[in-house]
């Protein structure tokens, strides 16, 4: 088909990484799975209070639904707390009940359009043995009240329902009006008829089309003109649209098909999947593996009247074990227009909540939210310092491996906890909140402090922590404190926060030069709307420092950061200092390396003495070979002897962090699509501007000087499906426009330089998004020719990011 003034041209760039970038699927640290609903509760991560069975200050649960039968299954469940603190989840549905429905809204229309907001959840969506589990549940935002429901089976209560008879409908008028919905589909739905086969002697068709019930085809991709050239979507996924939509479906008649009601033409209906993610097969499926799992849902408002936002959401980006976030690619961005919840004049907040549903196939859908949306946005911090620096014996440095001071103390050492948080956003302030924290069994607390936002009020106990209440957990691998802020919980508004320092000193555990590992532990902060959690780092506590042979090493001499896979070498500098120096000579000591814990020759400290340190001749400087380091942090270990037999002198070890730099790509803005465009059929070409800004990072931990380049190459772009032998190109090619105004065609045989940086520091990683100041005339863009078929297209560009030249 041509395209007219009428005519309608959609195209989407799915987004590839190949090239040296890094990339990888988020690592899911989960517990093993949970055989049972009520495992699962037991072992639930840290949310908030919501309230139990049908009360609940957030929610309303309502049975006057006039398009369900039977009781809504939805209610508030009891869950386990990790922070020790109440903890409850939404039940939507339950394993091994069948032909069940729930729904659940917030009572309030709180989800504001024009502002930002985020609604951050775990979900476990799984069933119990080995039965098949169905059907799901989505998140929902809608524009009406709490008593709407769609119907069962694949419509999860929020899509249009099909008719049993196969006859043409408009679903839209059956699913809940003026809506957006993000669904967690475990049940793939992709019964499609065979094509009618007909007689030799007429043209009636002999085969019966026929479904076991009602029909379901929601979860079927191709051509809506045929069965033949639709295929299935085989496996569970997350993904979005607009249920009140007719647009969301696609219709499929079968002509003079029989079936139910003999001869004539039958009717099915698939569903456009938008901002898909493809979670694998049931049996070794990411989102029915009976783990819990989370997802954060990120809401941009349009920047001008008119236009559309968009809505980011993002799936295993929180490690389940510790509630601490986590890096994840299994995200999508898509767009959101507000004209489609039909908002009277000066609203712009619609309902927000949950339905779900089973058939014979169950599940356990449950949800626990960590930040509701309309509410508040909050953040937690940890750090752990010590007085280790034998140069400085009153200043306290930071610990923890990867740190750039140190990741492991002696016994005895004088160390500090310190943990941070407060609110950053929201509509609402974070209410009554408390503490439970986690705290390394090695360490042996003193004292402790509050800090409140407030700095005048003072608490009935003196802003002190109570230790009393300081008590070793079964495993022996850490201490829980609880610590109750401002005589029952703080409340915290604007960008408040507040401090709970604890100081003490580590245990004297170990004579073993390795040390004692201390485990990370999460500790959290949870009021009524929302929780966050914080971990304190991992490190070692080595033997008490021998007062004969002290051994250091320092963060700022030296090359400790250098980039990976060049033929630079890093270079520790330490000092070692015999209680006594006039009677132990510097020839004598013999300083012992380790490289990621693998010992290395002992060098005599003359041999390896650091002439950039005279006159003094108590520092060594060693170095280590390139290829010797692994990609970013690298533990670089030093003890020192001298003596001999039963008069030998041994220092503690301790340990410094080399980082071996590397440069690679982060977050994107996933599928990245161009502006829906009518052309003209005035016979010219025409430039076809992104939709939305888009997003492609570079991260670099690389040494300061060092220069990156992205490319990019393409082949082309090609009518949307999955079920063709050929795609049909389309009559244009994708572009690159330079800031200088210089435009090149993208093709697969030359790769285009896209962006270059420059590594600007030594200190810490930098992310550069290599699009952000792309205009409208510059940057990716589409040039299609007027000869163009109407259609939706899609194409991949694949990026390759590099570091181009490394500094000597």
């Amino acid at each position: 088909m041509r395209i007219t003034k009428k005519g309608l041209l959609k195209t989407t760039v799915a987004l590839a990484i190949a090239g040296l970038g890094l990339w990888s699927s988020a690592e899911i640290n989960a517990h093993a799975a949970f055989d049972t609903g009520a495992a699962a509760l037991k072992g639930a991560p840290q949310g908030v209070y919501l309230g139990s069975g049908t009360a609940s200050n957030y929610f309303t649960i309502d049975n006057s639904v006039s398009t369900a039968s039977g009781t809504n299954s939805a209610h508030l469940v009891d869950a386990g707390s990790p922070g020790g603190s109440k903890n409850s989840a939404i039940q939507i549905s339950k394993a091994g009940s069948k032909q069940s429905w729930g729904s659940i809204w917030s009572k309030q229309q709180s989800f504001d359009l024009n502002q930002s907001e985020t609604a951050s959840m775990w979900i476990y969506a799984s069933g119990e043995g080995s039965t098949s589990v169905g059907d799901g549940m989505a998140f929902v935002l809608q524009n009406g009240g709490t008593n709407v429901y769609s119907g069962p089976g694949e419509s999860m209560g929020v899509w249009g329902v099909q008719n049993s008879d196969f006859s043409k409908t408009n679903l839209a008028d059956t699913a809940i009006k003026n809506s957006w919905a993000l669904e967690f589909d475990t049940f793939p739905n992709v019964t499609i008829p065979d094509q009618p086969a007909y007689g030799i002697f007429d043209n009636n068709p002999i085969s019966e089309w026929s479904f076991a019930g009602s029909p379901t085809s929601f979860d079927v991709n191709g051509d809506g003109n045929s069965p033949a050239n639709q295929t299935p979507i085989k496996d569970t996924h997350i993904a979005s649209n607009y249920p009140g939509e007719s647009s969301t479906y696609s219709e499929t008649k079968v002509p003079y098909a029989y079936g139910k009601n003999g001869y004539g033409p039958y009717y099915y209906y698939t569903m456009k999947h938008e901002g898909f993610l493809d979670e694998g097969p049931t049996g070794s499926s990411k989102l029915s593996d009976r783990n819990w799992h989370h997802i954060t849902i990120q809401y941009t408002p349009p920047t001008t009247a008119g236009d559309k936002g968009s809505m980011t959401y993002t799936y295993n980006d929180k490690n389940p074990n510790t509630g601490l976030p986590q890096p994840s690619t299994d995200y999508a961005t898509v767009p959101i227009d507000p004209a489609k919840f039909n908002l009277a004049d000066g609203q712009s907040k619609v309902r927000w909540g949950f339905t779900g549903s089973t058939g014979d196939a169950t599940e356990n859908n449950y949800v626990i939210f960590d930040q509701l949306p309309g509410q508040a946005q909050t953040e937690a911090t940890a750090s752990l310092m010590a007085k280790i620096d034998m140069n400085h014996p009153d200043e306290y440095v930071t610990v923890g491996s990867g740190s750039k001071q140190a990741d492991s103390i002696p016994g005895g050492t004088d160390v500090k906890l310190t943990y941070t948080f407060g609110r950053t956003d929201g509509d609402e302030d974070w209410k009554s909140v408390n503490a439970n924290l986690n705290i390394p069994s090695g360490l042996a607390l003193s004292s402790g402090t509050i800090t409140y936002p407030d700095a005048s009020y003072t608490d009935s106990n003196d802003n002190k922590v109570d230790l009393s209440k300081l008590t070793t957990n079964a495993d022996g691998t850490s201490q829980s404190l609880p610590v109750s802020l401002a005589n029952g919980g703080l409340t915290m508004s604007g960008t408040q926060h507040a401090t709970i320092t604890l100081y003490g000193k580590a245990k004297d555990l170990t004579s073993d030069l390795k040390g004692t590992p201390q485990l990370e532990q999460t500790s959290y902060f949870t009021g009524i709307n929302a929780a966050s959690s914080a971990k304190t780092p991992a490190f070692s506590i080595t033997p008490k420092v021998n007062a004969k042979l002290a051994v250091d090493t320092f963060g700022d001499k030296g090359r400790l950061k250098v980039n990976y896979g060049s033929k630079e070498a890093a270079r520790v500098v330490g000092v070692a200092v015999p209680q006594n120096p006039l009677s132990v000579s510097m020839e004598a000591i013999t300083i012992h390396p380790s490289i990621n814990g693998v010992a290395q020759s002992p060098e005599n400290l003359m041999d390896i003495y650091a002439t950039e340190m005279s006159p003094s001749l108590d520092y060594f400087s060693y170095e280590i070979p390139n290829d010797k380091l692994h990609p970013g942090a690298n533990t670089i270990s030093f003890y020192a002897t001298y003596g001999s037999g039963s008069d030998e002198v041994t220092s503690t070890t301790v340990n410094r962090t080399v980082t071996a730099g590397t440069v690679g790509f982060g977050h994107t803005s996933g599928n990245m699509t161009f502006k829906p465009t009518v052309l003209t059929g005035d016979g010219q070409s025409h430039m076809i501007k992104r939709d939305n800004d888009w997003e492609l990072d570079v991260d670099d931990s690389l040494v300061k000087g060092s220069e990156w380049q992205v490319t990019a190459k393409t082949t082309g772009m090609f009518a949307d499906g999955d079920n063709v032998a050929v795609k049909t190109p389309l009559d244009g090619s994708l572009t690159y426009t330079d800031a200088a105004g210089k435009t090149t065609e993208l093709n697969n045989s030359a790769s285009e330089l896209i962006a270059s940086g420059t590594s600007p520091s030594d200190e810490t990683a930098t992310t550069t998004n290599v699009a952000q100041d792309w205009t409208a005339d510059t940057g990716i863009r589409l040039k299609i020719n007027d000869n163009a078929v109407e259609g939706n297209y899609e194409g991949t560009i694949d990026w390759s990011v590099v570091n181009s030249v490394s500094p000597d």
